[in-house]
């Protein structure tokens, strides 16, 4: 025993003299012009190659057996410095070197940065976090927007005009904007993933959802072929084939303990028209795997400009994760004076846990959930929770802004933004439908109306539609109404019954709850329609989230339509043809939706979407089957709608998508519902995406069709990302169909597609872009069996609009 208690005090003694004779000097790394941290700074001891690098922060410690005499740093894009501590502490300032980087080419042999790149790809999968069986994690999240001052602060205040002045003292002791959120998040492979916003807290506004906007600037993690900056795809340097697209160089190696860290930049090759990024990448030689990054868009971008800073470590001393996720926002076109407002956040993760216990039910539909009561935690909740404490600046944001957000109405303001971009406009408990103000087509003319829901502020649990609307050519009259009552609003289910009196296409194709948004594209060739049914419809119907990726809707409808003048249901007879204009379809149906991908934000108050791209296929189906004797139905019919779509971004091509619609209808339908071909043609006219564009209307009729929509957006690959970069896009649709039985119908003349229609064409978008929306144009040809004899009469000229959301 005694033994064994000198043997121990011998050891805790040595322990003690060994860290007695550490010698530790900590610090800080800043530019010398504007006092920013720099991150990822190479730091090393002596003259040896033992050292060290500052975090995301610009924070270091060093740690030597010998006294530290003298710290060599370097840093890319800054002077090589050689500083001598006199002390534990030494705040370190670099200086922006003169001469920028420009084209370096490595002659004979190959670009040694390229086997660590390789290296890092053959590897990506076994450091990105996606590529784990699960893992949870909490989070801190802070944001802040103020002003680029640096120039002004320099200024002695006496020398200031009393504007200048105002705007120094205000923003010396204010930030113009300011959050925080914390959050819990769990993933599990393939695609299970939610995030559970827990507290939250927004200058000026109650409204959490502001607090969504740091998960969407960036991409998590590093490793996937496309990076998301702002909402925009980027090709990731990590990822197969970089080295041929992007120019690398090695510019640094920094040694940690038996492995390495190579420290590369990057950037696009010259000549290279691919959405890029530049940056730098630290490597470790333990695994391969990214310890830090950082990153922004080569190109400069209109408006607003984004750099991100991500720091890696590993919480199991194994696996890699982030750690820290930084972003700097500079929008330039807001600006104070002549000083522009930039923003930046910072994210923190911890009680990180690397393959966790996880199953199916810890997950819910929505990918983010807001708790109700995330928006009412108290002072004392973030004293206890938040990882640092604010500084007094940010303290003062919270006091003025929110005080001045109370006068203003801020919250009232955001909903008042929210519901228009939902297509309404807010009055107090009410709001305007602003799809139902005007419409035209050249069946009913100019079409003048009104329609008023209620809003949350009414009932959450209900709410109550009505619209009136008059076609001044058809000189008709068109209204209805709708009840929606929330039954589960976590899984979007709710019922709705209504009644309405109005027109459709004759023949239309659309599923029977599509409804079109106020920028939606495809609702341009309704300015066309010239053919109309007008009917009086009564439904119920009940909505519902299915599991993860799937919705569906059921009901139970009647309809009373009446169709054009010239279309006759009916029979022959010994007299000829008997029929009527008018018939009575009741039938029950069921739609089903899937997207895979698809997010959606789910509060208390609201469920919106959030990410709208998703890489998956969007599935449609629609049944529907007659029942006659049932509210007087007198149609026996059976049909059966479906489409799926997809868009493809690749890395360096663009991207492709489709469109394929499909649908059968029973021969004995009337030809009210059987399908008329989407045809959009005018000579010259806007572009409306997913129609036959070089199709006359009402040209071709079919009780069983497939459409198939095929395009190719080059985007700015072949003209550069310069103030003028048009983008070409291929378009090429095509069609089969037939109609199984007319002898109970009497119309005028149409064709069938049983030989297949064709057309194809060129646009050339983006010809004039204002940032919210582009124009272009293009021509489209028609071709193969059912072309027509003159070359002008299968041409059509289009402009193409798009729009930046």
């Amino acid at each position: 025993m005694n033994k064994l208690f000198t043997f121990l005090l011998f050891v805790a003694a040595f322990s003690l003299l060994s860290q007695a004779q550490k010698h530790v000097v900590l610090g800080i790394v800043k530019d010398a012009d504007t006092h920013e941290p720099l991150p990822f700074v190479n730091l090393v001891v002596n003259s040896s190659l033992k050292g060290g690098i500052s975090d995301i922060n610009g924070n270091f410690k060093l740690e030597s057996d010998e006294a530290i005499l003298f710290i060599r740093i370097s840093y890319v894009g800054y002077k090589t410095d050689t500083v001598y501590p006199n002390n534990g502490r030494v705040d370190i300032l670099l200086h922006k070197s003169a001469i920028q980087l420009g084209e370096v080419i490595i002659l004979p042999g190959e670009n040694p940065a390229h086997r660590i790149i390789d290296s890092a790809v053959t590897h990506r999968k076994d450091n990105d976090p996606f590529d784990l069986n699960s893992f949870s994690y909490s989070s801190y999240s802070k944001f802040f927007i103020t002003a680029e001052l640096d120039s002004l602060m320099t200024v002695p205040d006496e020398k200031l005009d009393s504007e200048n002045l105002s705007i120094k003292e205000f923003f010396s002791s204010y930030h113009v904007f300011m959050m925080e959120n914390m959050a819990e998040r769990k993933f599990m492979k393939p695609s299970w993933d939610n995030e559970r916003v827990v507290a939250s807290r927004v200058s000026g506004f109650s409204d959490p959802l502001f607090t969504l906007l740091m998960g969407q600037i960036q991409s998590f993690a590093f490793y996937r072929p496309l990076i998301t900056i702002s909402d925009k795809n980027y090709v990731n340097p990590i990822s197969p084939g970089s080295t041929n697209k992007y120019f690398f160089l090695l510019q640094d190696t920094i040694y940690d303990d038996a492995d390495t860290v190579f420290v590369i930049s990057y950037r696009p090759r010259k000549g290279s028209g691919f959405d890029g990024l530049k940056g730098l990448l630290y490597i470790h030689t333990d695994g391969w795997a990214l310890q830090c990054v950082t990153a922004e868009p080569y190109a400069v971008e209109k408006g607003m400009s984004v750099r991100i800073r991500q720091d890696y470590y590993r919480p199991d001393s194994v696996h890699w994760f982030p750690h820290e996720l930084h972003t700097d926002i500079l929008f330039s076109n807001l600006k104070i004076n002549e000083y522009p407002l930039f923003g930046r956040g910072i994210t923190l993760l911890y009680n990180i846990k690397i393959d966790p216990e996880l199953k199916k039910s810890d997950f819910s539909s929505a990918a983010v959930t807001i708790e109700p009561d995330a928006k009412d935690k108290d002072s004392l909740f973030w004293l206890k929770n938040r990882p640092d404490t604010l500084t007094l600046k940010e303290v003062n944001t919270y006091h003025i802004i929110d005080s001045i957000g109370k006068k203003e109405h801020f919250d009232r303001l955001l909903d008042f933004t929210t519901t228009l971009m939902s297509g309404y406009i807010p009055v107090g408990p009410l709001a305007i439908d602003i799809n139902s103000i005007y419409r035209y087509n050249e069946a009913e003319g100019s079409r003048l109306g009104f329609g008023l829901k209620t809003s949350y502020r009414v009932s959450k649990k209900w709410n109550l539609y009505g619209y009136y609307g008059y076609g001044f050519r058809d000189q008709k009259h068109k209204f209805g109404g709708k009840l929606r009552i929330e039954l589960k609003r976590s899984r979007q289910c709710f019922l709705v019954m209504g009644y309405s009196e109005d027109v459709r296409e004759n023949g239309s194709v659309l599923f029977e709850n599509q409804t079109e948004g106020i920028l939606d594209l495809t609702a341009l060739r309704n300015y066309l329609i010239d053919r109309v049914d007008y009917y009086g419809k009564a439904q119920l119907s009940v909505h519902s989230l299915l599991g993860k990726w799937w919705e569906t809707s059921a009901s139970v409808s009647r309809k009373a339509f009446t169709a054009p003048d010239s279309i006759l249901y009916g029979g022959y007879n010994n007299l000829g043809f008997s029929g009527s204009r008018s018939f009575v379809c009741t039938d029950a149906s069921i739609w089903f939706h899937y997207s895979k991908g698809q997010k959606f934000v789910q509060s208390s108050d609201y469920s919106l979407p959030i990410g709208g791209y998703t890489p998956y296929p969007v599935l449609d189906f629609e049944f529907r089957q007659g029942i006659p004797g049932l509210a007087g139905g007198t149609i026996s019919r059976t049909s059966a709608l479906m489409q799926i779509s997809q868009t493809l971004k690749t890395k360096y091509w663009g991207h492709f998508s489709y469109f394929v619609k499909a649908g059968w209808v029973s021969p004995n339908a009337p030809l009210s519902l059987a399908f008329n071909s989407p045809a959009s043609y005018r000579s010259f006219t806007i572009s409306a995406p997913y129609s036959f564009e070089a199709m006359r209307m009402n040209e071709f009729y079919s009780t069983r069709f497939v459409y198939v929509f095929l395009r190719h957006s080059f985007e700015s690959i072949i003209f550069g990302k310069g103030r003028f970069a048009p983008s070409p896009e291929l378009v090429s649709s095509f069609a089969f169909g037939d109609y199984s039985d007319r002898s109970h119908i009497q119309c005028s003349e149409f064709k069938t597609m049983d030989k297949g229609y064709f057309e194809s064409g060129l646009f050339i978008n983006k010809i004039i872009n204002t940032g919210f929306y582009s124009l272009g144009i293009g021509a489209l040809y028609r071709y193969g069996p059912y072309q027509f004899d003159s070359f002008r009469e299968n041409i059509t000229i289009k402009l193409s609009l798009n729009y930046a959301l």
